[in-house]
């Protein structure tokens, strides 16, 4: 069963092995061309474009505007999707500064989210960690930018 939240506000392990960063601003970062799939394990994919970031299984994919307007800049958002005792968060940041490092901390652990992104400056980053634990209601996700600045938080 695919069960989805999602957060707006201002302000580890994964289970796929993804492809090293082609760019220097973040060497954790996976970058990939508009469109291209990504998997994330689980039967688990993400795709992004100029104008949206979509994660889904086979069961559904949830796409999420990086343009309408609808996320002020300089904010993250969290969907999580939980499905057999274990749990996918993808924070999305829409903002001016390059992530290069995401945190999701649940249950009292802190997990190092993968960050993906388009090549260039499209405005926003994205991520993903997997969690064998239960998606409680408190979480807080953090987004940093190379040099370990925070971009924003909730």
């Amino acid at each position: 069963m695919l069960a989805v939240t999602g957060l707006l506000v201002p302000g580890a392990a994964h289970a796929a092995e993804a492809r090293p960063a082609a760019s220097s601003w973040s060497r954790s970062a996976v970058v990939v061309a508009p469109g291209e799939k990504l998997e994330l394990g689980h039967g688990y994919a993400m795709t992004l474009t100029r104008e949206e970031r979509c994660v889904g299984s086979a069961g559904g994919r949830i796409c999420k505007s990086v343009t309408d307007g609808n996320q002020p800049a300089g904010t993250v958002s969290l969907q999580s999707f939980g499905e057999e005792g274990r749990t996918l968060y993808s924070p999305l940041y829409v903002g001016p500064g390059r992530a290069a490092r995401m945190t999701v901390t649940a249950a009292g652990r802190t997990l190092e989210a993968r960050v993906v992104a388009l090549a260039g400056r499209p405005g926003y980053a994205t991520g993903y960690v997997w969690s064998a634990a239960e998606d409680p209601a408190d979480r807080t996700v953090t987004v940093y930018d190379a040099t370990g600045r925070v971009l924003a938080r909730y």
